[in-house]
């Protein structure tokens, strides 16, 4: 990656789960996993690119006054000059989330694949039931203001071609694809998943519906094949 798509790539990893922490003249960044090979890639991606120091902390799963907290992986970037560079594209003097517009103009397919891995999913309505009902393509933005979201729904519109809807999840709001933009969305990350994540792109469906590529049929035929991910789903 070039410097321009390993900022894309960074910024899709803030936008979801990774942070900047705090600084003066340099800053850390840092993003957390349950899936190992998430953070590999991220871990691999920067080294090959960049001179960033880096390491990874495990934390093993333990149950403790009734709470069940899986095994997981911390990346973490020891503080630099760069991220105190871009700070203030991601949070305001409060240290509050936000999104701007730079950033938004930053974010590339590779790194939007990275925003989906870490904050976003798919829900197969009533699959546990054995019937699904309907699929819902989810974004967490629960640390932004609903201004903000907008900001981002603009951007997948008129950047990527996605169009979405913002939707209530209790007191917060966030991103969801709709229907006629699952095509152009999963095709967009699809080469970026990583393996054991690909089960966020896994849709449900028994027969190729019309809308759908023979493509990205394929591709959802192979995840039905692969049992364990579709259990996932």
């Amino acid at each position: 990656m070039n410097s321009s798509e390993l900022r894309g790539f960074l910024t899709g990893l803030i936008l979801g789960d990774g942070y900047i922490d705090k600084g003066i003249n340099k800053r850390a960044f840092c993003i957390k996993s349950t899936c190992k090979e998430f953070i590999d890639n991220i871990d691999s991606e920067i080294k090959s690119c960049s001179g960033f120091k880096s390491k990874i902390k495990y934390t093993p799963e333990h149950i403790s006054c009734g709470c069940n907290h899986k095994e997981s992986w911390e990346y973490r970037i020891v503080a630099h000059a760069y991220f105190n560079k871009i700070y203030h594209y991601f949070y305001d003097d409060y240290r509050n989330r936000i999104v701007t517009t730079d950033s938004l103009k930053w974010l590339t397919p590779y790194g939007l694949a990275n925003w989906y891995m870490s904050d976003g999913y798919v829900c197969l309505v009533g699959k546990t039931k054995g019937i699904i009902k309907d699929r819902r393509v989810d974004i967490c933005t629960d640390r932004y203001s609903l201004q903000d979201i907008y900001k981002i729904q603009n951007c997948f519109t008129t950047k990527f071609g996605i169009n979405t809807t913002v939707i209530k999840r209790d007191k917060f709001y966030r991103i969801r694809i709709s229907k006629s933009s699952y095509e152009t969305f999963f095709m967009l990350i699809y080469q970026y998943l990583v393996p054991s994540m690909q089960y966020k792109a896994y849709l449900g469906y028994e027969k190729q519906p019309e809308w759908m590529s023979d493509k990205l049929w394929q591709i959802q035929e192979s995840l039905k094949s692969a049992s364990p991910l579709c259990e996932c789903a």
